[in-house]
């Protein structure tokens, strides 16, 4: 109501105004131009971003009383909605990204519960080292969600404390004693043992509207997993809880596999590729684990999926029997099996058991390269059309334990998908996976970059690499490439880690000039002084335009994606992709190569309706920016870490009055950090909300609310020395922040 009302206010004063300024630029979300694969099959939804890891849930989208597909993609924090056609015995469904903004910010890990009884599914999410809960108070055609608590308590031994969660695992939340509010079960912070939070609500309060939670049972289920393995011990004593063990990750999913009316209980464990069943044979009151599948779901078509699967279970086909939906779910970048990541199991009532029916369902209805997607619009067969390259960081070859450490092999490559369309209507078809047979040299991160570096009139290949150097493909064919082999160290240009390179011509004297972004999110300028036609790079600064896109309250890093263009008025601007998934546009580009770009936008946004929603599409976004429909507007094409891509075509300018409700209201100062005790948070405007400050444990320490200042005061005196981190809640988004105490 409050997010209606303001933009109401905010329009009223639009129409109201004698003269309106805009925004530079105007991006609404696509899904229009089509994609073809290589066998000339029409993609359903080409543009929805990728898949790497994820877990998917039902949720009535439209309210039209049929479920709809949630899936959370864990690299990268996205969630992609999928409408279901409704279709008897299929699985047809349609891209809705639309959706996402009617939806909290969500971290790590997600799980749609409803725990109150209204049928409606509410939200389970990791927050402050501990679970979040967001209540869903929806109405007709309106989802809406209101948040509960930030952290689960749960009395443990001598009273009430935060829940312990690991911002890696995937809970059970299940009604586990049949009473009708949600129990937890959560692994000890050290792993090995299975932990039973009862939920009290209903003996309480006779409900299920509360969070009651108790310890009721260190060793839910009688079995302890191995210190050194995935290996379960059954019948276990569950006495030593005091020595060192297994390192954190795994998933828990539980159903009744062989409808006996017990809870079993299937693991997923960080490292290891398959789910491990446990079988209970206790009773309604007591869980006791009596045998152990590390099968699942049959010995012919286990799940071998790297690493740490994680189940879920909903009919996706609308034949009234649930399927089972699995993807890889490690937090690690560089372990998941990226092209082949989500395995979708039917059951086959003849045979009474689940059999596989794809290892890329919905993924293979759409771009996804692996990981680390990277596109880059380039005509390369001159015809006068845009054709799209999309390179990776890597897709997955192979897993190997090495010193007891499981180790993920990617190698890098470029797909190539020619434009067939027209001038005002593009249409891409995938012509290769792998442009220029570039994989079989085994590198990763490969950021292509066209030109004739040599002069001969045949269009060559500049890459970055992973470790920060370029390497030059030079071509010896005519219309297909054929490259030779690559000539690694060019120019001797080495820019650090993950170099990005753009051949651009910023000085505006003919010659492409060369920049390359890198990972400390920076960019690196490298001036042409060769005669047209050829290329001679002399180094002119590593820090260009003082462009850092580094959000440093969450990393050291940037992983800066520069891509250089110029817009309707002939002017330069820079669209940045950026590690935490903005696009950030600069620009005071022309006439000042020497001094400090200007930092237009920290977020580029998409309009939807009348409201702004900032384009975040996943860790490590990577822009492309080409006007692909002749209308006079930049066209944006945004890559992501999951190997996908969005379309954002360009619009009109929306109005700057036009705001967007999901970015903060202010931003933040902390000072002194670190501070003896008392430090002050700063806002760039005046902002309403609540702080909330925790320990590392997750322990709420402070809160207090934001009342219209501009300036908060907090106090750390009577709590010990270390580090603490807080979250700002507005109306208008979400900022979090760490302190030190001396």
């Amino acid at each position: 109501m409050y997010r209606r009302l303001l933009f109401a206010v905010i329009a009223f004063f639009s129409t109201a105004a004698f003269a309106q300024s805009y925004h530079d630029f105007g991006f609404s979300r696509s899904q229009h131009i089509a994609v073809r694969s290589q066998n000339e099959q029409l993609f359903s939804f080409p543009w929805a971003g990728g898949i790497n890891s994820v877990k998917a849930a039902p949720f009535d989208l439209d309210f039209d009383g049929i479920d709809d597909l949630l899936l959370f993609e864990k690299h990268g924090n996205r969630l992609l909605p999928f409408l279901n056609r409704g279709l008897a015995d299929s699985a047809a469904f349609v891209f809705a990204p639309q959706y996402c903004r009617d939806f909290p910010e969500l971290h790590n890990w997600v799980v749609f519960k409803d725990y109150n009884g209204d049928g409606k599914p509410d939200i389970f999410t990791y927050g402050l080292a501990g679970i979040t809960v967001y209540k869903n108070v929806s109405s007709e055609n309106d989802i809406l969600f209101q948040l509960v608590t930030e952290q689960i308590q749960s009395f443990y031994y001598n009273g009430y404390t935060n829940l312990y969660t690991s911002p890696d695992d995937y809970l059970a939340i299940e009604d586990i004693d049949g009473d009708g509010d949600l129990d937890i079960l959560n692994f000890w912070i050290l792993g090995k043992y299975v932990h039973y939070h009862r939920n009290y609500s209903m003996e309480t309060y006779g409900d299920a509207d509360h969070f009651d939670f108790h310890l009721e049972d260190e060793c839910w289920g009688h079995f302890e997993e191995g210190g050194e393995s995935n290996a379960i011990l059954l019948n276990s004593a569950c006495g030593q809880k005091d020595e060192p063990t297994r390192h954190v990750g795994s998933t828990l999913f539980v159903h009744d596999f062989d409808n006996n009316g017990l809870k079993d209980l299937l693991l997923g464990d960080i490292d290891y590729p398959n789910l491990v069943l446990l079988r209970n044979g206790g009773t309604p009151q007591e869980a006791w684990m009596t045998s152990v599948d590390t099968l699942f779901p049959t010995p012919s078509e286990p799940v071998w999926l790297y690493s740490m699967p994680v189940v879920s279970c909903m009919d996706v086909d609308n034949d009234g029997r649930d399927e089972l939906l699995v993807s890889p779910s490690d937090p690690s970048l560089t372990k998941s099996r990226d092209h082949h990541s989500l395995w979708l199991y039917c059951y086959d009532e003849g045979a009474e058991q689940y059999r596989k029916r794809s290892e890329a369902f919905l993924q293979n209805q759409m771009i996804d390269v692996g990981s680390g997607a990277m596109p880059v619009l380039y005509d390369w067969n001159g015809d006068g059309l845009t054709d799209l390259f999309v390179a990776n960081y890597g897709s997955y070859d192979s897993s190997w334990v090495i010193n007891g450490f499981l180790t993920s092999y990617y190698s890098s490559s470029i797909s190539y998908f020619r434009n067939d369309g027209t001038l005002t209507n593009p249409v891409f078809r995938q012509v290769t996976d792998d442009f220029g047979n570039l994989k079989r040299y085994g590198y990763t991160a490969l950021c292509p970059a066209f030109g004739d570096v040599d002069g001969d009139g045949r269009v060559d290949l500049l890459c970055g690499s992973s470790d920060g150097t370029l390497l030059y493909f030079r071509n010896l064919g005519d219309t297909l490439p054929d490259f030779a082999p690559p000539a690694p160290n060019y120019a001797g240009i080495d820019v650090g880690d993950y170099a990005t390179p753009q051949l651009f011509d910023l000085d505006r004297d003919g010659r492409p000039d060369l920049l390359v972004g890198n990972r400390r999110g920076r960019i690196s300028y490298y001036r042409n002084t060769a005669p047209s036609g050829s290329f001679a790079f002399q180094f002119v600064t590593d820090t260009l335009g003082g462009v850092d896109v580094r959000d440093a309250d969450v990393s050291f890093f940037g992983y800066c994606v520069p891509r250089f263009f110029r817009n309707a008025q002939d002017e330069t601007a820079l669209f940045c992709g950026a590690e935490q998934g903005d696009i950030v546009y600069y620009d005071l580009i022309d006439n000042n190569l020497s001094g400090t770009f200007r930092q237009k936008e920290a977020a580029l946004n998409e309009t939807v309706g009348d409201v702004l929603s900032p384009i975040a599409e996943g860790v490590r976004s990577a822009p492309a920016v080409a006007d692909l429909d002749s209308d006079g507007y930049p066209d944006l094409l945004v890559g992501n870490y999951a190997g996908g891509m969005s379309l954002y075509m360009g619009t009109v300018p929306p109005p700057l009055a036009i705001v967007s409700p999901c970015l903060p209201a202010s931003s933040l100062t902390v000072f002194p950090n670190p501070t003896a005790g008392i430090f002050t948070l700063g806002f760039e405007e005046p902002a309403r909300g609540e702080v909330v400050v925790c320990d590392v444990s997750g322990r709420i320490v402070l809160v207090k609310e934001v009342d219209g200042s501009s300036a908060l005061q907090l106090d750390l005196s009577g709590f010990p020395a270390g580090v603490y981190v807080g979250r700002c809640g507005f109306a208008a988004g979400v900022r979090h922040f760490k302190v030190v105490k001396r």
